[in-house]
């Protein structure tokens, strides 16, 4: 009998991967059924349902645990992480804007300054020498990034940055567009959870993971197959074929076969959370990590042999 598992997300992007895992059949291979939902734009609906063994596993909650685990030790974990990239690398420029540097003195809108969108773009500016409200302002917009992007256009705002698909759409409204380096940072399919739910769960941990990085493999892998799945299950998130294919390209260049954090993610995302509560500064964020059985899988040699590279 499959064990039954509360898997919430935090993020629409994010679908597309668990439904490789589930339609792919990966979760049933390793005795996994999943009981799926949405906690977008629930931050801390979900770290309270976390904490109160409502909910099994979030997928995402990248930057605020940390301060629950600094302030007050609450038991929070991430496991795995296939995606250690930020993935909202294209400015769409208005008059006069040529780079980043021209953003000095300019105002630069994004969807939620306070949420991981808008504090990715806050750190991102920064490590590129661009303080907020001493080089640029920061301000909040619309979350469809085409409203954002027509604020632009129209000289409201000065620049706004976009992700793969919204590039798609910002050229076909004429858009002046610059794609710009990315940066390591935590993003979307994270598995997270509570100690206290490992302890009493290792095996069904160590299912996921297999699951995991299965679907990986898969999507990266098997093209048409992945396409079919998401539109099949994701596709009233595309407006056209041509999005769920910039849509999986993207997804598939930043997806890791074996699914650690980098180190520059963890301390680019804890950057995000010591922005909101300077207090926490000090605290290790590679606490936040458990990693062991993702470890425990790698010595193994399983990941190695489903992508064929053991021996």
């Amino acid at each position: 009998m499959a064990n039954r598992m509360r898997i919430y997300y935090r993020a629409s992007s994010h679908v597309p991967l668990w439904k490789v895992m589930e339609q792919g059949g990966f979760l049933e291979r390793h005795g996994v059924a999943m009981d799926f939902g949405s906690m977008e734009g629930m931050r801390g609906k979900a770290m309270q349902g976390l904490r109160a063994g409502e909910i099994d596993i979030v997928s995402g909650n990248h930057h605020n645990l940390y301060v629950r685990r600094a302030r007050h030790g609450e038991p929070f974990v991430h496991l795995a992480q296939p995606n250690n990239q930020w993935r909202e690398n294209c400015l769409v420029a208005g008059d006069g804007v040529h780079g980043l540097q021209d953003l000095k003195g300019k105002r630069v809108v994004m969807d939620d300054f306070d949420g991981h969108t808008g504090l990715n773009v806050w750190l991102y500016l920064r490590l590129h020498g661009l303080e907020e409200g001493r080089d640029v302002e920061l301000v909040t917009g619309e979350k469809d990034a085409r409203e954002r992007v027509r604020s632009v256009m129209s000289g409201q705002c000065d620049a706004t940055f976009v992700r793969a698909v919204d590039r798609l759409r910002a050229r076909a409204m004429g858009a002046t567009l610059i794609d710009l380096p990315s940066m390591d940072m935590i993003e979307g399919v994270t598995l997270t959870t509570t100690t206290t739910y490992v302890q009493g769960h290792a095996e069904e941990i160590r299912s996921l993971i297999r699951a995991l990085v299965d679907a990986v493999h898969f999507f990266k892998t098997r093209r048409d197959e992945t396409l079919k799945i998401i539109k099949t299950h994701c596709g009233d998130k595309y407006e056209s074929d041509e999005e769920l294919a910039v849509f999986y390209e993207d997804q598939t260049r930043t997806l890791e076969p074996k699914p650690y954090p980098t180190l520059d993610a963890i301390r680019n995302v804890f950057a995000l959370a010591v922005k909101r509560h300077p207090e926490v500064e000090g605290f290790n964020p590679l606490a936040m990590w458990d990693l062991h059985y993702l470890r425990e899988i790698d010595d193994s040699g399983y990941i190695d042999e489903v992508w064929g590279t053991s021996g």
